[in-house]
């Protein structure tokens, strides 16, 4: 988000700010407070629970609530509405073929209470309408394969302002080891939508499959813009990260499969846009003669005319060229 980011862009780059925090797993708490100034958020809550130790109440008051389950069994009530589920075995027990997650919205003006055994996490944010409670059960959505290549990864939105919500937008990500996620570069920093920007605010929750061990398994989560801001943080298993705007692409270490839920905020009623970065669009080009040739493996080797060719159909251009050639290697085509 443009304000956002401006406020804290010198403190997080500084290091004064730290948009890396770690959940314990045990203490029921709020993580990320927007009213906080050493949180470089000024709309989005967040927090979690460990059910056990509830039940729990809250009133929302000018807010709207979504709360993702990540293992364990749940009762929420909130008015009339009684939505009860589980997450067995965590979210990694049905991936990567799909998601297994879930998600209750509860908008402003209500009080609910949860109770249960497991954890479950909550975000938050202004309401700018009444809207109904809703359960959004395991199986309601599709989860959707994004991307290709080094940087593949599976989507599931649970949570959109064109169904329950007024503001909220939240969904998780699972990333295979090694890839990327957030690519190619995108933000959402400007109230832009006739140049297909809108201005949200974001978190990220990290969850490893691997947890073994002092060190644990790890991904880099990048946070920066063309204003100077450039920072890299290590990941690992229940880390949050307050994205206030700028590019935000993660990698997932090699020694384990990582999801992150997320969820998208603005000051406004506003639809999501996504602005792609132009220099790295050209990315989506690579993705398309990737899955072509994909669709053809083992019928010949590519022959470097076949590529020449490929290129110029999709106008990739000097040095790009040599990037398309290396990610084919690195898929196993053997170019001649």
């Amino acid at each position: 988000m443009e304000q956002t980011l401006k406020k804290y862009r010198q403190a997080i780059q500084s290091g004064k700010i730290n948009p890396v925090v770690r959940w314990d797993g045990q203490t029921s708490k709020t993580i990320f407070d927007p009213t906080d100034s050493n949180v470089p958020l000024d709309y989005t809550g967040f927090g979690a629970w460990r059910l056990e130790q509830g039940p729990f109440e809250v009133k929302t008051a000018d807010r709207e609530y979504v709360l993702t389950p990540i293992c364990g069994e749940f009762e929420v009530s909130v008015g009339k509405d009684c939505f009860a589920g589980s997450r067995p075995g965590g979210p990694f027990t049905t991936q990567p073929e799909l998601s297994n997650s879930s998600a209750i919205y509860i908008g402003r003006g209500q009080q609910f209470k949860i109770s249960g055994v497991g954890e479950m996490i909550w975000f938050s944010a202004p309401a700018y309408a009444d809207r109904p409670s809703a359960f959004v059960k395991p199986g309601d959505r599709k989860q959707i394969r994004r991307g290709t290549g080094v940087w593949h990864r599976e989507v599931i939105t649970l949570i959109t302002t064109d169904d329950f919500a007024s503001n909220l937008v939240v969904g998780e990500t699972y990333s295979p080891p090694g890839l990327w996620s957030g690519t190619p570069l995108h933000v959402h920093d400007k109230d832009d939508p006739a140049g297909g920007q809108s201005d949200h605010e974001e978190i990220y929750y990290h969850i490893s499959r691997g947890t073994e061990g002092p060190w644990g398994a790890y991904g880099v989560q990048l946070l920066f813009d063309e204003k100077g801001l450039d920072k890299a943080y290590l990941v690992h298993n229940r880390d949050a990260m307050a994205i206030p705007g700028g590019a935000h692409p993660v990698v997932t270490g090699p020694a384990s499969d990582m999801i992150y839920i997320w969820a998208l905020v603005s000051n406004k009623s506003s639809p999501l846009k996504m602005y792609d970065i132009p220099e790295f669009t050209y990315l989506k080009s690579v993705e398309k003669i990737i899955d072509e040739l994909e669709g053809r493996r083992g019928q010949n080797p590519v022959s470097r005319q076949r590529l020449a060719s490929l290129a110029d159909q999709h106008k990739i251009e000097g040095p790009k060229r040599e990037i398309l050639r290396q990610h084919l290697i690195e898929r196993g085509f053997e170019i001649q």
